[in-house]
Order: C-alpha cells, then structure tokens, then sequence
C-alpha cells in the first residue's frame, strides 16, 4: 500500500486527471444553466454551495467531488512520498540540495491543507452594492462606506462587466486615484477605519474587504459610483500566504542549487 502511494506513476496519474477536472469546468462555464453554478462557487463558502447546488441539478457537485477526492488522493501522494521518499534520502545524506527538495514538498501539502481548510473555515460574502453612505451589516460586523473617490471617466462603467474590463487599462483606469473610504465595527472592540482600492483590501485582524469593481448606480443611485465588496474571515488567509510564497521560494531555491551550466554540463557528467 506505501509503495503504491509513494509512486511516481501515481503522481502523475493524478495531476492529468486534475487538470482535466480543471478543464471541464471551463467548458461547463461555457452553458449558461452550468455558469451560474460556478460562479456563485466564488461568491460563497463551498460548503454553503454545495447543498445548495445540489438541489439545482448533480452535474456541479459531483464533477467538484471529483475534483476532492484527486486532490485528496494527491495530498496522500506527496505526503507518503515525501516521509518515505525525500526525507528517509536527506537523512542518509544530508546535502542542501535533498533537503530543499523536501522542503518543497512541504510546503505544498501545507498549501494543498490551507485549501482544503478554506473551503470550510470562515465566512465569505461577495458582491456587496455599497454607496456612499450606505452601512452593511454581517452578524456583528458593520462595514460603513464614508467616501467614494472616482477620478477616471465613469462612462465605461456603464457598459456590460465583460466590455468594461476589456477597457479598464492603465491608461484609462488609475488604481490608486479610485478608491473607497471604509469603517469597519464588530461589537465592542475599536473601530477600524482606512482606504480600500483595486488589489489593495483592507485588512482587520481575520477579516479582509476587497474592492472587487466600481458600479454605475441605477434608479435611486442614478448617476452615483458605488463599489462591490468581497467580505471575508478566515483564520488561515495569512498563513497560506505565508507558505504559499515560502513554497515559492524553496522551489526557486531547488532550482538554482540544480541547476548546471550548460557549458560545464559534459564536464560535471
């Protein structure tokens, strides 16, 4: 059972599977009954998604139960692998370039357990309308938007969402000029007010509120720019940061230890 886990031919199995996974769901976004599905994946938690998808139809949750069960399988890969594979190695001889392997892998199943956390720990709310003056509440957590400043032409914000990105460039859309003035309040602890822009959220604590878009208002906010917000808490968000560019940069790590000049390579053969 180890020696199958620990394969390499296992591993490979398992990453064309998923990426195949991966590609279908590009072509289910590709069915309006199915787009909608995928897309409200990303505006909720997975858990609250999947019991609610699965009452639209079986296709989504059983092709994203695919996509847990590779994942799993390859978590299990990697881990086998790497305590029976790449560390019982480095122990017999200790050299940089054995251990920054290891370490590698890691990293990324200390990624893939972050993932898989993330799709039930926290709370998530996406697609927040907010104008200026407007108050949101979340359970105990108020957001209050107290200013909105749009210094580019608004008129692109009245096209369709696809059109609109198309235009949003550097030259016509600033990131730091655009930007929403926040206060952020839970209960009894000490308000928290600050900028949010595009890429930039604001941060507090576990909770994070990102500017995902600006809006052009419509009827009551006829003429006014808003903003959609993303809401989240999640506990881990900083640690799968943390590891996810430290994975980064033990593979860039394994790469430069590895790698041979290709001028000296018949002489180090």
């Amino acid at each position: 059972m180890i020696r199958f886990f620990s394969s390499i031919r296992l591993t490979f199995i398992l990453l064309v599977m998923l990426v195949f996974l991966l590609w279908m769901g590009t072509v289910f976004s590709l069915f309006p009954d199915l787009k909608d599905g995928i897309q409200l994946m990303n505006d909720v938690l997975i858990y609250q998604w999947f019991f609610s998808a699965w009452h639209d139809g079986w296709i989504l949750p059983v092709w994203f139960l695919a996509i847990c069960v590779v994942a799993g399988l390859l978590f299990v890969n990697t881990l086998v692998c790497s305590v029976t594979k790449q560390l019982v190695t480095a122990l017999k001889v200790a050299t940089l370039r054995r251990w920054s392997f290891f370490m590698v892998h890691i990293f990324f199943l200390v990624v893939l357990f972050c993932h898989g956390i993330s799709l039930v720990a926290g709370h998530k709310t996406s697609n927040i309308e907010l104008f200026e003056g407007d108050v949101h509440q979340i359970g105990s957590l108020t957001v209050q938007v107290q200013g909105i400043t749009f210094s580019d032409d608004s008129e692109f914000l009245k096209l369709g969402p696809r059109k609109s990105r198309e235009l949003m460039t550097r030259d016509k859309f600033h990131r730091t000029a655009n930007f929403a003035e926040l206060r952020v309040t839970e209960g009894d602890k000490p308000a928290v007010s600050g900028r949010v822009m595009m890429l930039s959220p604001l941060k507090w604590g576990i909770t994070r509120c990102t500017l995902t878009k600006f809006i052009y208002g419509r009827g009551s906010h006829e003429g006014e720019i808003g903003i959609s917000l993303n809401v989240t808490r999640n506990a881990f968000t900083q640690l799968f940061f943390v590891i996810y560019a430290l994975m980064i940069f033990s593979l860039v790590c394994f790469i430069v230890i590895t790698w041979t000049p290709q001028g000296r390579k018949g002489v180090i053969q």
